[in-house]
């Protein structure tokens, strides 16, 4: 099985080492208390206790930082925050001032890696207090004292400043992943609306001029046969619209969408009167209304029974508009003419989309209405 990585994944891979990497560096600071250690020439045991303490502290720092930079930073050990802090206490009586002087570093740090933030306050204070006894138990001068606290305080913090901005960055990634999941939800459902919007008309089509020709096909062979070669018209154009969907939307035209409707009413028996828009309508807002005729015109096919279609259409300097009208059955009697549908729903989202208005219900007595407008600015 062939596992693919992402380049967000690769990045974030690589600063997760990149982090360790440098937090491993920060045991760098152990060199200069052993150093003067061994410069003192010390005994056995002591060079034995320090390099034990030190490689306790090293891999009680490595567990609580990597954990830190790991998709669990959320939960820390605590017993390796205690072995890191035990072998601080035990190293100073060996290593002396040299590692009480730098010790801080590290416990901080470690402090804040495990630790809440009230609760990190008050282990900062307890360490800046431990801290200034050990060296003044040491030996330490006071000019060897006094910034300790400040400089304690100063990388806590630093410290817990870059604690929370990781934990910004953290969620500002899962974030960004959750739009991108949005975005391509979306987009799935955008396409499955254009490929309804896309078929349904021709289908519906499709299927009226099927049932035609089958009727015709023993008292008029020759008009039967023209029907069924519309049919396959209409396939292969179905098929080229899928095929023009799935490499790139296709964008309907008005005048085209007409001259369908007026096809597939003809077909089934239903008449069709169309008036035209007065001037021209903008190619954004004409887009729109294409679509909205291939809905409307599919609803008259498929559940309105009509016998009459009017679409009228007009311009003016702030939106165009469609209405289209039948005087077939009105819903609410089982027919299921006038119900949103996929296909409305589709077509409210477009309009909405672009600041326009869909209206639609019966009319008085019988006959079903849809209107759209489409202002000229917003489209």
């Amino acid at each position: 099985m062939t596992v693919r990585t992402t380049l967000p994944e690769l990045e974030h891979g690589r600063a997760r080492t990149t982090a360790r990497a440098w937090s491993a560096a920060w045991l760098l600071i152990l060199c200069w208390p052993l150093w003067s250690l061994l410069d003192a020439e010390p005994g056995i045991p002591r060079v034995a206790w320090a390099f034990g303490g030190a490689a306790l502290l090293a891999g009680c720092w490595l567990m609580i930082t990597w954990r830190m930079f790991s998709s669990r930073g959320d939960t820390p050990r605590p017993w390796a925050l205690a072995g890191l802090l035990g072998a601080t206490l035990a190293l100073l009586p060996v290593l002396g001032r040299p590692w009480a002087y730098v010790c801080f570093v590290l416990v901080v740090s470690a402090l804040a890696a495990s630790l809440r933030p009230v609760v990190f306050a008050a282990a900062v204070v307890v360490t800046a207090v431990v801290d200034v006894i050990a060296l003044w138990v040491l030996g330490a001068p006071f000019a060897g004292i006094w910034w300790v606290p400040l400089v304690i305080a100063v990388q806590a913090a630093v410290v817990q400043s870059l604690k929370q901005m990781g934990v910004l960055v953290a969620r500002l990634e899962a974030a960004r992943a959750e739009v991108a999941q949005m975005a391509i939800e979306n987009e799935r459902l955008r396409f499955a609306r254009d490929l309804h919007d896309i078929l349904g008309h021709t289908l519906a089509s499709i299927i009226i001029k099927s049932q035609l020709a089958a009727r015709l096909a023993r008292t008029d062979p020759d008009r039967a046969a023209r029907e069924m070669a519309d049919v396959e018209h209409a396939t292969r154009q179905a098929l080229d619209e899928v095929r023009q969907a799935v490499t790139g939307y296709r964008t309907p035209a008005l005048s085209e969408e007409l001259d369908k409707a007026a096809r597939g009413l003809r077909a089934a028996g239903i008449e069709l009167e169309v008036s035209p828009a007065e001037g021209p309508i903008p190619a954004s807002a004409e887009i729109l209304l294409a679509w909205a005729v291939r809905e409307a015109v599919t609803n008259v096919l498929r559940h309105s029974r009509a016998g009459h279609c009017r679409i009228d259409l007009s311009v003016d300097d702030t939106a165009a508009s469609l209405e289209v009208r039948d005087d077939g059955t009105p819903p609410g009697d089982g027919s299921g003419a006038g119900r949103a549908g996929h296909g409305l729903t589709g077509l409210a989202e477009r309009v909405a989309e672009a600041g326009g208005r869909l209206e639609t219900g019966s009319l008085p007595g019988r006959g079903y209405r849809l209107c759209v407008r489409v202002p000229l600015e917003e489209s």
